[in-house]
């Protein structure tokens, strides 16, 4: 969040709905329990959901990348699934 707020790296607001982003910020296993108000009862999102938003949220960033790249910030350590 430093990095952002003092313009070191680009940041991106995907203004997702509440329940996407619980799916988001949940493990791949867990669920996400929705109550509709109006029919009373619960919905119970899972990792079949969590699949699909993340899916929709790769395709919407393959876009933005190909408009113009992100700067990710200088002297940031490599990503632990690549080697140096």
């Amino acid at each position: 969040m430093h990095l952002v707020q003092t313009q070191m790296c680009d940041a991106l607001s995907l203004g997702l709905p509440e329940v996407a982003r619980a799916l988001i910020c949940t493990g791949p296993e867990s669920q996400v329990r929705a109550f509709d108000a109006a029919a009373g009862e619960f919905t119970v999102y899972g990792p079949d959901d969590r699949t699909k938003v993340l899916t929709e949220v790769g395709m919407f960033l393959t876009g933005l990348a190909a408009e113009q790249p992100f700067w990710p910030g200088d002297g940031l350590l490599p990503p632990l699934c690549q080697s140096v």
